[in-house]
């Protein structure tokens, strides 16, 4: 299982999607999941409307190539940046994977052969255009339960899961946890298992990864 260090390895809040967090994610072997918008022609790292205090994806991928074993989790914050990431020079060199996008948009990146995530939660059970995407991002808004019908049907599939840990949403994590590594232990199958969390240390000694 990778573990997914959801904006960067913060301490402190005000650290998320700070170029300190992404580094300390990065030093951990930690994969990052970050958000992407568009800002005067170029991408930016926003996870709100950007400024031009934001950095760009370019001086991002230039951080985070310490350690390209890791995953990038890419949230699509605004429609059509399809072309401008597909010009980027630096991207190729990256594991990534697109996410949270519109459906219509997504409709793009599935047209441009662009790695992208369909998502089920509680309330999108199903998952949209799922044919041609590699994984899914699993979330759940209204509880803490670890949807394991759906999580092993992807696995046997072959695709892959990205799963968000609860605290993400304000819950507790720890029964979830113990859930996922009772699941681990009996799976032939977690290498295909991403966990995006707020705590990727404490996931990193709890899961023993």
């Amino acid at each position: 299982m990778e573990i997914i260090a959801h904006r960067g390895y913060w301490l402190e809040s005000q650290e998320k999607n700070s170029f300190k967090a992404f580094e300390r994610a990065i030093s951990n072997g930690f994969g990052i999941e970050t958000d992407l918008r568009d800002y005067h022609g170029k991408i930016v790292i926003s996870h709100d409307l950007p400024t031009e205090k934001n950095k760009t994806l370019d001086e991002f991928l230039k951080l985070v190539s310490k350690n390209k074993k890791v995953t990038l989790a890419l949230n699509i914050k605004c429609d059509g940046l399809q072309d401008l990431l597909q010009r980027n020079e630096y991207l190729g060199e990256h594991k990534h994977f697109y996410f949270d996008m519109s459906i219509p948009d997504c409709l793009t990146f599935n047209q441009k052969n662009m790695c992208y995530f369909s998502r089920v939660s509680d309330v999108e059970p199903t998952a949209l255009l799922y044919k041609d995407a590699a994984g899914i991002w699993l979330d759940n808004f209204s509880s803490n339960k670890l949807n394991l019908a759906e999580l092993n049907k992807v696995l046997e599939e072959g695709k892959k899961v990205a799963l968000v840990s609860p605290e993400l949403h304000g819950y507790e994590y720890t029964t979830y946890w113990e859930q996922l590594k009772n699941h681990i232990r009996d799976s032939q199958s977690s290498e295909n298992i991403l966990l995006c969390t707020d705590f990727p240390m404490l996931a990193k000694e709890f899961f023993n990864v």
